[in-house]
């Protein structure tokens, strides 16, 4: 009868009659599931191959992937897993997915997303579907559901205690934030508190599931929660640095700054020979917007790691790039001069660079495409045009530094003809990196090396997307090439700042600054992206404001 009786032989496992239970859980695991269906969007199909066949891990980080879909594409799929993965935990773990992700701001889409799911959901009896048509219930009306996710949340917890393979602590955890998130919603504050306080019981103390709370507390602004956890956990506090700085901007943000600087400075002086924990520090505090103790931090492992290690040229790489975003060019290169310095006596760290870069010859190029944007921002147009020819030498396929040529070229036509060359035999290069890892990723044995094929593939789409778009080019390809990019790689920051430089190109500013808004949104702290933005409503303003031919 296939799956027509899956309900019946789910709710038949936990029959008292263990004969029933034991047969009901064989025919449970035979059942053929076809995961990827015909309708399903191409990007569906792909991450659901095989779906059944892999290990629970693998299934887990495919559904992460599936709900990334733009789009809502992956609403149908994960409904689907909801209902008929034979793994509870995945199965409720799915749902909770579903009910984490942002749902748009229009009310007819919500309303679109709701009917999708309630459809896709069928009869299912299953705890996790029931989980979700209260989600979309509470998608209409908040305060009526609060009883039900009350009852939902107690039977989850008595679950996690008495049935190991029925729940699990992150399943209870993710079920109370939510909770949580909705009391807050409708205004019900120190309900939501007192839930926010009992998630903090299901903790045991590791790092990382700390660091993941604060996080996630740190997202709700929830300051004085983050100082009780510190308090709790003193000493996990104080062995990581990555906890000591979320710390100090939670005393900051509670107007404690005189104890967020005594934790700032406990945090620089914390792990002294782990040099690795100081870069994930700075790289999260400039992803914060805290550039001051980002920068402290930056130049902390650039002055104690030398430049031919790992931990010492990648410290040297962020920090250049941190400082170019704050147009603080000159002393971006020269955070990368000695590596560069380096690399001329040293050949082993030309192949540590390739690790890190395409050609070991960019961090060179880099930095003269920096010593040109100094040049450049300071009205000396000669010295960067030398700085820029200087930099091309060393990378023919930096995007940048076309870029920069192209605009920099105009008044000269022999400069002209020979950047544009350079920038057709680039963007030749990225459209034949793109053929080749779509053919690696399609033929690749395993998902994770497929991952890493479809990375450098979302990669090359967007190079050549950024170049063509701020140079000359097909701009259709271009527009393609990073919806390509965002399909493989959704919402991400740079990317979408991409696709708003292709929609400017096309003469679409309205779309040009609705894609970058929503870059801005997912990075707030790039001004880079900030100054694009305000450069394409500049651009939309000036537009509407023309009569209409």
């Amino acid at each position: 009868m296939g799956l027509e009786v899956f309900d019946q032989l789910y709710d038949a496992q936990s029959s008292d009659d263990i004969e029933i239970a034991l047969r009901a859980r064989y025919l449970i695991r035979s059942l053929t599931v076809r995961w990827a269906q015909d309708d399903d969007p191409l990007p569906v199909k792909e991450l659901l191959r095989a779906y059944g066949e892999k290990a629970e891990d693998d299934r887990s980080n495919l559904t992460e992937q599936l709900i990334k879909l733009p789009g809502n594409q992956g609403i149908e799929a994960i409904c689907r897993i909801v209902r008929f993965e034979t793994s509870n935990l995945l199965s409720k773990r799915a749902a909770l997915l579903l009910m984490r992700k942002k749902t748009e701001p229009s009310g007819s889409a919500t309303a679109a997303n709701a009917g999708l799911i309630t459809e896709s959901l069928g009869t299912s009896r299953r705890e996790a579907a029931h989980w979700l048509r209260v989600y979309v219930a509470a998608l209409k009306d908040p305060t009526a559901t609060l009883a039900e996710w009350e009852l939902i949340s107690k039977k989850e917890e008595q679950a996690f205690h008495n049935t190991s393979d029925r729940s699990a602590a992150d399943i209870v955890r993710d079920l109370l934030r939510w909770r949580a998130d909705l009391l807050e919603r409708v205004g019900r504050h120190e309900e939501s508190l007192a839930l926010v306080l009992k998630t903090i019981d299901l903790l045991d103390g590791t790092q990382q599931q700390l660091v993941d709370a604060v996080d996630w507390l740190l997202e709700r602004h929830a300051w004085g929660t983050i100082i009780e956890i510190s308090k709790r956990f003193p000493e996990r506090f104080q062995e990581s640095t990555l906890l000591l700085y979320r710390l100090a901007e939670a005393q900051s943000q509670s107007g404690l700054r005189d104890e967020a600087e005594a934790t700032a400075e406990l945090a620089l002086k914390s792990n002294f020979e782990n040099h690795h924990e100081h870069i994930l520090a700075a790289y999260a505090l400039q992803e914060r917007g805290l550039l001051e103790w980002s920068e402290r931090e930056y130049r902390y492992v650039v002055q104690r790691v030398v430049p031919g290690s790992q931990e010492g040229l990648q410290a040297r790489l962020f920090f250049s790039e941190m400082l170019h975003d704050l147009q603080r060019d000159q002393e971006a290169a020269e955070v990368l001069r000695d590596v560069v310095e380096a690399m001329e006596k040293d050949q082993n760290l030309r192949y540590l660079i390739a690790r890190f870069r395409r050609e070991p010859g960019s961090l060179a190029s880099r930095m003269y495409y920096f010593l040109a944007e100094h040049a450049r921002l300071n009205g000396d147009l000669k010295e960067s045009a030398e700085n820029l020819k200087k930099a091309i030498q060393f990378d023919a396929s930096d995007a940048d530094v076309l870029i920069g040529m192209y605009r920099a070229s105009e008044n000269d036509p022999v400069w002209r003809k020979e950047t544009l060359a350079l920038i057709s035999a680039a963007t030749q290069a990225f459209r034949d990196e793109t053929n080749d890892f779509e053919s690696q990723a399609a033929e690749a044995p395993t998902e994770d090396i497929r991952a890493i094929y479809r990375r450098e593939l979302a990669s090359a789409h967007n190079q050549l997307a950024w170049l063509v778009a701020n140079t000359e080019g097909d701009y259709d390809e271009a527009l393609r090439s990073s919806q390509r990019s965002l399909e493989l790689r959704p919402e991400t920051a740079g990317y979408l700042d991409t696709l708003g430089r292709c929609y400017y190109a096309k003469g679409d500013y309205k779309n040009a600054v609705v894609h970058q808004s929503r870059a801005a949104e997912m990075d707030p702290h790039s001004r880079q992206i900030q100054r694009q933005l305000e450069f394409f409503q500049k651009a939309l303003e000036t537009a509407q404001a023309q009569p209409q031919q």
